[in-house]
Order: structure tokens, then C-alpha cells, then sequence
């Protein structure tokens, strides 16, 4: 990891460690770890499972993408480099997790290739958010203004993103341009991003997405219910839905701050009180954000080892490795 990331990432981390201890001073530090006490060792082994379960259904998801460019990677690597882009998901947009591509060029997969399949990877993801928002409309009828905002938003990006037509306005907006070789990049982005946005890749994908969120919202109902906040099942996931979608548009790293207040606020508005709503909303997060920022340094760590170990069989004056 360069240095820029590792600044980066502790930057997040101290952000994040003042922003939730600030939570929970102002909600009343012993009541919120008592509500955290509430939580039984069965949900903590739940919601960690639930979440890898996620990372696995979103793999499966990429690997499918990077085959659909002629691509294939030994799957245990390939799994560690996705897993490597998780350490930089705390970037707005998690536009960190591009770092992928660093290590998918040495195989031979193209960088237009690689952030395109990061780019419709992230499309889907906020297509799947906004369908599983939709379920709290089950529970607050009232909030369909809202969603409807959210939709209109997202529909416009996803329209957008899949006209034909644009790698080919791109290129001719970028001559004569001083930054063209940008407009030409992303045309060339969105022209191998047109390959994963074909029917039968685009279905997939967006159930896939549908599905793996969905768990991670199912998390957020289980801790819940242990804590003592009577929210159903679709409530729950619609809430996480809300929260990731409102920090997604925040743009700030991870959506610190703005999925954490949303959050909240919505199981406010659901019937817990403010110490249970700030213990649901840091454990929710520390399983479906910070778990991933955990395994994903795992595997850059495990990725270093590997690659001193692979430069050691390599000798100076050869090229390649015995």
C-alpha cells in the first residue's frame, strides 16, 4: 500500500474513532454499552457471517464480470485482491477500491477493463439499495417522497450510464480539449462497461446485489431485536438501505458521518431511544464496514508476504522465476 493510501486510511480511522466515540458521549456512554451488552454471542456470530457472506456473493459477482473480458484468475488470488480494495473502501464513493486494479493489470486485465467492472459493480449496488429501500415503504407509507427523490436520482445516473451513444460524445467533446485524453479514458471505460450492462449480466448482477445488501440489512434487524427495538425484517434492511444510500451520496470516505446519521435517526423515528438507536447503528457498522476494512488489510498484508516470498526465488539477472 502506498503511502498516500496509508494516510489516507489512518486519516479514516481517526474520523471515524472521534465521530463514534462522540455518538456515544452524547447519547450517555453507560446506556449505550449496556444496550451493547444486550446483543447475545448467537447475533455476533450472525451478523460477521452475514457480512463475509456478502463479500463472497459480490466475489462471485466481479469474477464473473473480470471471465466476461476474457479473463481468469486462480480464484484464491483473485479473492485477495478483491479483498485487498476493501481496505480503501473508506473513500468517497469507495472510489479507493480501485486499488484492484493495480494488482489485476499484472494478469493482463486492462485498467479500462478493471474499472469498468468496479464502475457497473457500483452502479448495481446503488440500483439493489434503492429497491431495498423500497421495503420500509411497508412500514411508513409516508416516506415515499423521499424514495422518490432517491429514484428519480438514480434511474437519471443509470439512464446516463447506459446510452450508447456517449463513449462516442465523450471522444468528440474531448477534441481539441486540453484534459480529451480524460473524456477519451472514460468512453473507453464505458465502452467496456457496455459488455457487463447486457441483459442476462445486468439481471445477474442486480439480484446478486439485491441479495448479498440484503443480508447486511438483515444485520441490522437482528441487532436490533437483541437490543430490544421492535422493527421488522424489512424495516430493518430498508433502513440499512437508506443509511448506505444517504452516505454513498454524501460522498464523504465510507459515508462516515452521513449513513451513521441516518441511521439512527430512522430507528429513532422506529421507537428506540437514543442510546439503543447509537449502539444498534456502531455495531451495525463495525460488522458491514469495518469488518471488510479489517479483512481487507489481511489481505494486502498476506499479498505482501507472497510477493517477498515470490521475489526471493527470483534471480537478479533473470527475468522470471524459477
Amino acid at each position: 500500500m502506498s503511502p498516500h493510501h496509508r494516510r489516507a486510511l489512518t486519516l479514516s480511522i481517526a474520523l471515524a474513532a472521534l465521530l463514534y466515540l462522540a455518538f456515544a458521549l452524547f447519547a450517555d456512554r453507560a446506556a449505550v454499552f449496556a444496550a451493547l451488552r444486550r446483543v447475545g454471542l448467537p447475533v455476533l456470530l450472525a451478523i460477521f457471517t452475514l457480512s463475509l457472506l456478502n463479500y463472497l456473493l459480490r466475489f462471485w459477482r466481479w469474477q464473473r464480470y473480470i471471465a466476461a473480458f476474457g479473463h481468469a484468475l486462480p480464484w484464491r488470488r483473485h479473492f485477495l485482491y478483491y479483498l485487498a480494495g476493501f481496505t480503501l473502501t473508506v473513500t468517497p464513493g469507495k472510489a479507493g477500491e480501485a486499488v484492484r486494479s493495480l494488482y489485476l493489470h499484472g494478469h493482463g486485465v486492462s485498467y479500462a477493463q478493471s474499472l469498468a467492472a468496479l464502475f457497473v459493480e457500483r452502479l448495481l449496488d446503488v440500483l439493489a439499495m434503492s429497491l431495498l429501500a423500497l421495503l420500509i415503504l411497508l412500514a411508513r407509507p409516508d416516506y415515499a417522497g423521499l424514495l422518490a427523490v432517491a429514484w428519480m436520482l438514480t434511474l437519471g445516473l443509470g439512464w446516463l450510464a447506459t446510452r450508447a451513444w456517449l463513449p462516442e460524445k465523450l471522444r468528440a467533446w474531448g477534441q481539441n480539449h486540453r484534459h480529451g485524453h480524460q473524456f477519451d479514458r472514460l468512453a473507453r471505460l464505458l465502452d467496456s462497461a457496455a459488455v457487463l450492462l447486457r441483459p442476462g449480466y445486468f439481471l445477474f448482477g442486480l439480484g446478486l446485489g439485491v441479495l448479498s445488501w440484503g443480508l447486511e440489512g438483515l444485520s441490522l434487524y437482528l441487532i436490533a431485536r437483541d437490543v430490544g427495538v421492535g422493527v421488522g425484517v424489512e424495516t430493518g434492511i430498508g433502513i440499512y438501505a437508506i443509511a448506505v444510500l444517504a452516505g454513498a451520496l454524501s460522498f464523504l470516505p465510507g459515508g462516515l458521518g452521513g449513513a451513521e446519521a441516518v441511521m439512527g435517526m430512522l430507528l429513532v423515528a422506529f421507537g428506540a431511544n437514543g442510546p439503543a438507536a447509537v449502539a444498534i447503528t456502531l455495531l451495525c457498522r463495525i460488522a458491514t464496514l469495518w469488518f471488510a476494512v479489517a479483512l481487507g488489510g489481511l489481505a494486502v498484508g498476506v499479498l505482501g508476504v507472497s510477493g517477498k516470498r515470490l521475489g526471493a526465488l527470483c534471480k537478479p539477472e533473470k527475468t522470471e522465476c524459477e
